[in-house]
């Protein structure tokens, strides 16, 4: 046979039908692009589209298996049509229509940055065809491979009855959370029916100091790709009963999701005075008899239906300064018993924190959380405090938040309460503040300015009315440092920008930050790259991540591989998270910064500093940079408060201690450069130092010393 006509054959047995959406406005692109590829034997089920509008139309609701896409001033680029793949949840290559005019405008080395998977010469048909077949295989593939794992499904099925009836306790973890857990798990743990543990973290299962214990075991499992032998940890049941237990672990899949299967096996002894003197300890506070912080939150993580109540004494750290550290028990103690007996048995009251009760009334309860909470701040108001001889008296503040049929953790319903309480600290104390979700929330529907936000971001991301704005961090101690705070600019059909606060506000609650995010990475990495090649010294760049990219399990692996190819060192980037963001997600906090490590990227929290336990993060977390809070530096410009700045100080001295950075944020008046000046801060960002631009040009050693 003529090796010609041999070649022709193992073409034509290829998979033959090509899905193709052309995004082009020249008709004898099309006419060529369609000519070659048929006359390589593909049928093609053809759309053409020159509009934002219709192309992201097909991409939402076409099979498509290619995109052809040519640059023109009327259709999306190559970065926006990736992000409406993203958004899309499609995986359909990108390839780029290329001619003499687009090569002089457009390297290909960028493109493929901005996310096309290939390009082709349009006057090299044999370079259309081999693209074609290239990304129609890779496709084929990544399809193959998604086939061979639906067929562990008929083996799980058979394996579900022996799992139901096994007497050991077995589950099997996704994400961190419970996928499946069968009968004898649920009993050795004490939870009545599968649906209890169906939101509640593995992590959540064992004492607090035996997490990352837990985490090492999980990690090593998956790394290896192999079973771990048994090691001992410590079980917290339902009830809050502390128990030690055998736990193996091993990598599986479970309904086409990879996941951890885990055996837990119950290591209790006989049970001695000694052992019930340790659960007692780590279940109650020894200074008022209340639970421990530990108990409350985990009992609250396990059950939230119900109404929390955050009491805060106003007086607490003023009575600790005056009387000292034993008088202040003695206070505690006599506070915790004036409400005591107000509760029923189903309550849950807590010695939280420093000068905080909080009270978890369940919604079985007979108790009015309500009501309760007016006892509350009434007793503590008319009461007299007699402790080491002296007689006086104190208010209280009490936040409320009622959290039935909540879908938050237990973290964000007490972040609610607690600000519930600041409102009321804030209206002049002994007052009730009740927490009320935002307007839109409360309605369950999206408000027709929301829905006019919408429209407006959809707008920007699919006709590129996007643009970056860069303000410079200076360093009053190095010149060659440069750093600049990216701001994303939003465009309406005027192309006058639009204010991101609010509209940020809308992008976050409705999902569409992430892309927001994605496409500030995408040009922020192109112009370092630009600079970069130009013999310029890219600058660091300090870029918001939002809650929806700080809770997208995916995102992390999508910014390894934008580091990746952009091919420069990964100390140019440094992520920044909100410190309300990095509160309320705290774990996903904590993970992120490890492995931007592993990237050598950096990580700040932003907005720092206007938390009572804004030390308690910044140790945990140890972050390279804290961005003090405008609003906190604006006080203390104009505050003369000796305590504030005894707090300021202290931060700074910490972060200084632990090698962090600290930049003052939102400098724009003269009071406030010189309030930030005896904290030793001298990384300013402001428009007292430098306002926005739109490049990348600023001259960091006007400010060096």
């Amino acid at each position: 046979m003529h090796p010609g006509h041999q070649q022709r054959l193992e073409r034509v047995s290829e998979p033959s039908v090509i899905n193709l959406l052309v995004a082009d406005p020249v008709q004898s692109d099309i006419e060529h692009i369609v000519k070659t590829l048929r006359g390589e034997g593909y049928q093609l089920e053809l759309i053409h589209a020159d509009q934002a509008e219709e192309i992201r139309g097909a991409i939402d609701y076409q099979p498509l298996d290619l995109i052809l896409a040519r640059l023109a001033e009327n259709l999306p680029s190559i970065a926006e049509l990736r992000l409406m793949v993203v958004e899309a949840k499609q995986d359909i290559p990108i390839i780029v229509v290329m001619d003499d005019e687009c090569r002089q405008q457009h390297k290909p080395a960028r493109l493929l940055e901005e996310g096309a998977d290939d390009f082709f010469d349009l006057d090299d048909a044999d370079h259309l065809v081999a693209v074609v077949r290239k990304e129609l295989r890779h496709l084929q593939n990544r399809k193959r491979e998604q086939s061979f794992e639906t067929r562990f499904k008929e083996s799980e099925n058979r394996s579900q009855a022996l799992l139901e009836n096994i007497q050991e306790a077995i589950a099997y973890i996704h994400e961190g959370v419970h996928a499946y857990a069968n009968p004898a798990y649920l009993r050795l743990f004490g939870y009545p029916s599968k649906e209890d543990l169906a939101q509640i973290q593995l992590v959540h299962m064992v004492p607090p100091t035996y997490r990352d214990a837990l985490k090492s075991v999980l990690r090593r499992s998956i790394r290896s790709g192999k079973a771990i032998e048994a090691v001992e940890l410590a079980g917290v049941r339902s009830n809050g009963q502390t128990f030690p237990m055998l736990l193996e672990c091993a990598p599986t899949r479970m309904n086409d999701e990879p996941c951890t299967q885990i055996i837990v096996r119950d290591a209790t002894p006989e049970k001695s005075a000694y052992n019930q003197q340790l659960e007692n300890l780590l279940k109650y506070d020894d200074v008022t008899g209340l639970y421990s912080r530990r108990f409350f939150l985990e009992t609250l993580e396990i059950d939230h239906n119900g109404t929390v109540l955050y009491v805060l004494f106003t007086d607490y750290a003023a009575i600790r300064y005056a009387m000292g550290f034993e008088a202040i028990e003695q206070f505690m103690l006599e506070a915790a018993s004036l409400f005591k007996e107000m509760l029923a048995i189903e309550d849950i009251a807590a010695n939280f924190a420093s000068g905080v009760f909080t009270i978890y009334v369940p919604a079985r309860s007979s108790t009015d959380a309500t009501a309760l909470a007016e006892k509350i701040r009434a007793s503590v108001g008319e009461h007299s405090f007699q402790i080491n001889g002296k007689l006086f008296t104190t208010t209280c503040c009490i936040g409320v938040c009622q959290a039935q049929e909540s879908h938050e953790s237990a973290v964000q319903i007490l972040a609610h309460a607690d600000r519930a309480c600041e409102a009321a600290r804030q209206k002049g104390g002994n007052q009730i503040e009740v927490y009320k979700p935002p307007k839109e929330e409360r309605q369950g529907g999206i408000s027709e300015q929301d829905e006019a936000s919408i429209r407006l971001i959809r707008n920007a991301l699919t006709k590129g009315r996007l643009s970056l704005l860069y303000q410079p961090i200076v360093s009053f101690e190095n010149a060659h440092e440069a750093r600049y705070k990216v701001y994303l600019q939003i465009l309406d059909e005027t192309d006058k920008p639009q204010p991101l606060d609010k509209l940020g506000a809308v992008a976050v609650r409705y999902g569409l930050m992430g892309a927001l995010d994605k496409w500030t990475l995408i040009r922020a990495l192109s112009a370092l790259i630009e600079m970069n090649k130009t013999g310029t010294k890219p600058p660091m760049l300090f870029i918001r991540l939002s809650r929806n990219s700080l809770t997208d399990p995916e995102f992390f692996d999508w910014l390894g591989k934008r580091c990746k190819d952009s091919r420069l060192p990964g100390n140019h980037l440094v992520l920044e998270i909100k410190e309300s963001n990095a509160d309320d997600c705290f774990d996903e906090t904590r993970q992120l910064r490890a492995r931007l490590r592993e990237l050598g990227c950096g990580l700040a929290l932003s907005h720092f500093g206007g938390k009572p336990h804004s030390d308690r993060l910044l140790r945990e977390l140890v972050p390279d940079y804290i961005k003090l809070d405008g609003s906190l530096i604006e006080r203390l410009a104009k505050s003369k408060d000796e305590n504030s700045r005894q707090s300021m100080a202290g931060l700074a001295e910490q972060a200084h201690e632990l090698k962090v950075r600290v930049v003052a944020a939102g400098v724009s008046t003269a009071p406030q450069m010189a309030s930030i000046w005896q904290f030793g801060v001298t990384l300013v960002q402001g428009n007292m130092v430098a306002e926005t631009s739109l490049r990348l040009d600023f001259d960091f050693r006007q400010y060096s010393s």
